[in-house]
């Protein structure tokens, strides 16, 4: 009885692992760049959210990182100086148009008076959600802000 048992267990494990059951490409990879939860900077948000802005976690390869780290590491030949920066992710936070799906708020702000003489506007994505390991009980922040319409 008992091998007869353990037969159809294994049997059905390997169908469920053939069918499936194995690590799907959805599943993201983990970012093995450590996480600095210090805040460089804040913002406030359209809807007046708190908008920290993280040293945040470094890109590795094809998995991106957040915040500031994120930004210099995938974004960095559009970075001008970071008081430039700043100003502008303000000011897409401010008068850009926001959206809101899955825990994310997008902006975006098309504008032609950018620091960033090429840029057409720019993008900053952030998220509300309090992750427990950065010990403050503040939102994340800025994953993200980058420029578009200037082939960067």
């Amino acid at each position: 009885m008992r091998t007869s048992l353990r037969a159809v267990l294994l049997s059905c494990v390997a169908a469920f692992l053939a069918v499936g059951g194995a690590a799907s490409p959805s599943q993201a990879a983990t970012n093995p760049n450590p996480i600095y939860w210090s805040v460089y900077t804040t913002f406030i948000g359209p809807g007046g959210e708190d908008v920290p802005l993280r040293k945040g976690q470094k890109d590795a390869g094809g998995v991106d990182g957040f915040g500031k780290l994120h930004i210099e590491s995938g974004h960095d030949g559009q970075i001008s100086t970071w008081t430039d920066m700043k100003l502008e992710i303000d000011r897409t936070l401010d008068s850009g148009k926001c959206s809101t799906a899955s825990g994310k708020t997008t902006c975006d702000l098309l504008s032609h008076t950018l620091h960033y003489s090429h840029a057409g506007g720019m993008v900053a994505v952030f998220t509300g959600r309090v992750d427990s390991r950065s010990h403050d009980g503040r939102p994340v922040g800025i994953i993200t802000a980058y420029y578009y319409g200037c082939g960067c």
